[in-house]
């Protein structure tokens, strides 16, 4: 059993040991007092500059789109007054560290406590905020094709060829949302420079699916637009010699009627048209084609097209019909006008046989096709005298047709006599020459 030593409180407190420890404990409780009253524990706030690592981001593609960050942040610091008093904003390092960010779910930072770096014996208590909140983005690289935006309109007949881009794509790189947006990447191109360069170079223009400019990626590339005018024209040519008899051209068609030429705007705006070489139908019996070379002038090029053209060719046998005419729609022209001659033609009606295609001899109205008789080498008496046949067009008279002209001098008489209708039975006078054109005469001869 533990025996416990009774203890004399009187003998301690005698003590010189006691007393000493009693007076150090008592001075440092005095010294406490007054050292409270002259430099008494005080509470400061410091606003500092808050820095941060946020460039960090950049090598993790990611960037900062929004924050809550402050230039400063509050910093609360304890001590005695004395050195409290001694702190400036420049003994504390704020930082906001990003570096331990790797994907953009990271909505909100800490912020850590200061560090101090003065040399006075303070306590650093808080920071204001403690917390911020911030929104990343990924940036991303995205690669879009380049369009030509024609400003301006060109002369009618000609248009934009052969549009090639130097580059033809872009890769562009900007915040994910920004990307998103991208409608088309284009080069505005004015008309009016494209009909006087060959290459015209232009900064791409960015916009968006409301038509907007994105501010951020336009201009950052530029595009070397290379292209050639093109002008369409109407392609022609023309037909030489001629069919076989009794045969004719009813109608020729080309396998294009126009071509695309480029070249220079000052060569192409004086062309009117491409001719192609000449098309024979000497002596063609039957339809055919035939390929036509195209004569191109100097500095002209075809766009999208072969060197030829191809002709077909109608050929059609003329159908024939014979005709017949009463005496009444003949005309006498050329004789005596004085009177004293008088004509008379001794058919009642003439007979002839005339040519054409079947289409318009179909329609021909006899009633409409009259004749013409020159008497003016005519002697008294009775003579053949060829007949002019005027004919609708297209068709044309076969062979030669011939009346007999009976003349005889008409005998003085004291009273006028009445004019006689032209093509009755009586006697005929002479009236003014018919129109050459409209005769009839065969494209042959006959």
């Amino acid at each position: 059993m533990i025996k416990i030593k009774n203890i004399n409180l009187n003998k301690i407190v005698e003590k010189d040991s006691f007393l000493r420890v009693i007076s150090v404990l008592i001075g440092i409780l005095i010294w406490f007092i007054v050292l409270d009253h002259q430099n008494p524990l005080v509470e400061r706030t410091i606003s500092i500059p808050l820095r941060t690592n946020v460039q960090i981001l950049d090598s993790s593609n990611i960037r900062l789109v929004s924050s809550n960050i402050p230039t400063n942040v509050d910093v609360v610091i304890k001590g005695r007054k004395q050195r409290v008093d001694k702190v400036t904003a420049n003994d504390f390092e704020a930082f906001l560290d990003f570096s331990g960010i790797q994907d953009t779910s990271i909505t909100e930072l800490r912020i850590d406590l200061p560090k101090y770096t003065g040399d006075q014996d303070i306590i650093v208590a808080d920071v204001n905020p403690k917390v911020v909140k911030i929104r990343l983005e990924n940036i991303v690289r995205k690669e879009f094709p380049v369009n030509v935006k024609w400003v301006g309109e060109l002369p009618e007949g000609y248009e934009i060829v052969n549009v090639k881009l130097n580059p033809n794509t872009v890769i562009l790189q900007d915040l994910e949302s920004v990307m998103d947006s991208v409608e088309s990447v284009v080069v505005s191109v004015d008309v009016e420079q494209v009909l006087t360069g060959e290459t015209i170079t232009k900064r791409i223009e960015v916009y968006n699916s409301n038509g907007r400019l994105i501010s951020s990626l336009d201009g950052s590339v530029q595009v070397a637009v290379d292209y050639n005018v093109a002008k369409t024209v109407p392609v022609s040519t023309t037909l030489t010699g001629e069919p076989k008899d009794d045969y004719y051209v009813q109608d020729y068609t080309l396998s294009q009627n126009t071509v695309k030429i480029t070249g220079n705007y000052d060569v192409l705006k004086r062309i009117e048209s491409i001719e192609a070489e000449q098309l024979s139908v000497e002596n063609a019996s039957e339809s055919f084609q035939k390929d036509l070379n195209l004569i191109l002038p100097d500095n002209v090029q075809l766009y999208n097209s072969p060197p030829f053209v191809t002709a077909h060719v109608n050929i059609r046998k003329y159908s024939h019909k014979i005709v017949t005419i009463p005496r009444s729609s003949i005309t006498i022209f050329g004789g005596d006008i004085s009177g004293q001659t008088k004509y008379r033609i001794l058919e009642d009606e003439i007979t002839f046989s005339v040519k054409g295609p079947s289409e318009i001899l179909e329609t021909l109205n006899v009633k409409s096709v009259k004749g013409f008789v020159d008497v003016s080498g005519t002697t008294e008496g009775v003579q053949p005298v060829i007949v002019r046949i005027s004919l609708p067009s297209g068709i044309y008279l076969e062979g030669e047709v011939y009346v007999n002209i009976e003349t005889e001098r008409a005998t003085p008489s004291p009273t006028p006599t009445p004019t006689p209708v032209p093509g009755s039975e009586s006697e005929l006078s002479p009236t003014p020459a018919p129109n050459s054109e409209g005769t009839g005469e065969s494209p042959s001869g006959t």
